[in-house]
């Protein structure tokens, strides 16, 4: 089985279909390259693949077998100081920036327009599916993942996180700073929530080290250009200030 690097992480994944492999092709490290012992092995079955069938019909079996894989990775990596967010994420001047909200709310568009005002130094880390791991050094980094929304924006690239901000819809564009109670709140619907307890502490354990470091940000914008040189301005002047400092 060939080996993939994500996230810093080396991955073996024991699939059965070949959709797997074709969607995590940039990922892949050189045959014969890479620790002789991968940092996680990861198999699901036919009966997990079933499951994940039932709760989401319509998809092919590689799809779901693909979706189960990144759940049990997201899960391993608990273990190791690493997290999914379901978030977009762009880079920027060498520094990471999420966009997290409910489905359909408009993270793509929000970073469409980023690229569209800020052109070359905007590049996508992650439509959808970025993980989040914490380095000896105490910074965050925010990685691409082969899992990415339907646009299929991803670069396996990383960059430290430099800010998180919610969105929402409004006629009118405004930002404000979240207090950590009104972010964690919002952020806990935004996570894989592990059904094993010790796996939801370490969750909620890498939460909290989150919010202590990365500033977050609520935004109230339109489709705009306006909208993302708000987001902008404001998240780009906090980079490397700890959320306690912020203005």
């Amino acid at each position: 089985m060939p080996f993939y690097r994500i996230a810093d992480f080396t991955v073996e994944f024991q699939n059965r279909y070949p959709r797997l492999e074709r969607q995590c092709a940039a990922y892949r490290l050189p045959d014969g390259t890479g620790n002789a012992t991968p940092d996680f092995r990861i198999s699901v079955s036919e009966e997990e693949i079933d499951a994940s069938e039932k709760e989401s019909p319509g998809f092919s079996r590689g799809y779901h077998e693909s979706i189960c894989m990144y759940r049990k990775l997201c899960t391993c990596i608990l273990h190791r100081d690493a997290m999914l967010i379901h978030a977009a994420v762009v880079a920027c001047d060498g520094y990471a920036y999420a966009f997290s909200a409910k489905s359909k709310t408009g993270k793509s568009t929000h970073i469409a327009l980023w690229r569209r005002c800020f052109g070359d130094r905007v590049s996508v880390i992650n439509g959808d599916k970025p993980i989040l791991r914490l380095h000896a050094d105490g910074q965050i980094f925010a990685y691409g993942t082969p899992w990415c929304g339907k646009e299929g924006w991803n670069t396996n690239t990383s960059a430290p996180l430099a800010a998180l901000c919610f969105l929402e819809q409004s006629p009118e564009n405004r930002i404000r700073p979240l207090s950590s109670s009104e972010a964690l709140d919002r952020i806990l619907h935004q996570l894989l929530r592990p059904r094993n307890a010790a796996e939801m502490d370490l969750t909620l354990r890498f939460t909290d080290i989150l919010l202590r470091k990365v500033p977050v940000f609520l935004l109230g914008c339109n489709m705009e250009p306006e909208a993302a040189e708000l987001s902008f301005r404001t998240l780009t002047a906090v980079k490397g200030v700890p959320p306690h400092e912020n203005p």
